[in-house]
């Protein structure tokens, strides 16, 4: 048993998507400001790493999850701990993709659905990393009908060689955005874990997208634009899909689907550069005090959350005195203020430089407060 899948190479709206987002991403790269790569880089992961388990029905709000995972806070629910492993996912793909010959094999797949279920009470997620050993359905949580029967479990081991053997194929024979949506389908199709399948393949995905360059340097959130438009995502499954697992399948509407997602999340990450860049100007233009690791600890506090002394090093690729100075001198002037001690220390924009800031006042940042 092989999965095949094929696609419409001439529809014109994927083509016009993947020009779109062809160039967006050279002109997002000449945006961001040198030394500034690893702030939207995380930003991304973050809300990556929010986004796709909001798809499957985490309820955690944004603002919460942004500031658990950036102050790299210990979860004490479920629904932390979820976003937690999928953040620790992202960041090790990134890693690995970072080498362009790394090839997404089976073992890879299994520790990266391990990585996303660990220490996660469902009974389902005992079984993280291991191909199901039963036939598995996708219901309608609120009718409880069935919308999709995978394959039989029998057929798994089967299917995912042939799948990991096709992603090498489509990554060295397709633009990146069209192997990253094949990839995207196929490991959902087959469906060959217990749980954690769609949180799997998106990041398989983006994983694909980082291979092919296609991803701006991993500041792009793929889920995020589908997170937006999740009655899209499921309806281009289901119209590809259908609610039988087929061998045969013409996936045109998800790949129109999916390359329309990169590039509504390409024009998304462009607004934020530039926004990014005007207040990034702002702050400079208003203080005379503030050096460059400061803006940019003080951006990450106000887009982001909360910031650790060894985050803020590792920001802006300085030294842990360096990070310590730096926050003292801000912590000192009323920039930011302290919470937390010891170990669990963080920093944060006091609350009226943050109404200063988030209103556009000119008063200056950085100078005493009174």
């Amino acid at each position: 048993m092989r999965l095949t899948l094929t696609f419409n190479e001439e529809d014109e709206d994927i083509k016009m998507r993947l020009a779109f987002a062809d160039q967006r991403r050279y002109v997002i790269r000449a945006l961001v400001p040198e030394g500034y790569e690893s702030y939207f880089q995380d930003q991304a992961r973050y809300t990556s790493a929010h986004a796709s388990t909001a798809i499957e029905g985490n309820p955690m709000s944004p603002d919460e999850a942004m500031k658990m995972l950036a102050t790299h806070d210990q979860p004490d629910s479920s629904e932390g701990q979820e976003k937690v492993n999928l953040d620790e996912a992202y960041e090790l793909a990134a890693q690995l993709a970072a080498d362009k010959s790394t090839d997404i094999d089976q073992g890879l797949i299994r520790t990266l659905n391990s990585i996303i279920q660990k220490s996660l009470p469902d009974p389902k997620a005992r079984g993280r990393g291991k191909y199901r050993v039963g036939q598995s359905f996708i219901i309608d949580k609120a009718t409880r009908d069935i919308k999709y029967r995978p394959p039989a479990a029998e057929d798994v081991p089967e299917l995912m060689d042939d799948y990991v053997t096709n992603v090498a194929e489509w990554i060295d024979r397709l633009p990146g955005p069209i192997a990253a949506a094949l990839a995207h389908f196929g490991l959902i199709s087959i469906h060959p874990f217990e749980d954690g399948n769609g949180r799997t393949a998106r990041l398989v995905a983006d994983m694909v997208l980082d291979l092919t360059s296609w991803s701006v340097e991993s500041m792009l959130s793929v889920s995020q634009a589908i997170l937006d438009d999740h009655a899209g995502y499921i309806a281009a499954l289901a119209e590809a899909q259908g609610k039988v697992f087929t061998e045969d399948v013409d996936v045109t509407p998800f790949v129109r689907f999916h390359t329309r997602m990169l590039a509504m999340s390409a024009a998304f990450l462009e607004e934020k550069v530039i926004r990014f860049n005007q207040r990034r100007d702002e702050f400079i233009e208003n203080s005379d005090e503030l050096n460059e690791r400061q803006v940019t600890g003080l951006m990450f506090m106000l887009d982001i959350g909360p910031i650790s002394s060894s985050r803020y090093a590792k920001l802006n690729h300085s030294s842990q005195s360096s990070a310590i100075s730096d926050l003292t001198d801000l912590l000192n002037d009323g920039v930011v203020k302290r919470l937390g001690t010891g170990k669990t220390t963080r920093y944060d924009l006091e609350d009226e430089v943050r109404r200063h800031i988030e209103m556009g006042s000119g008063e200056e940042v950085g100078a005493k407060q009174q």
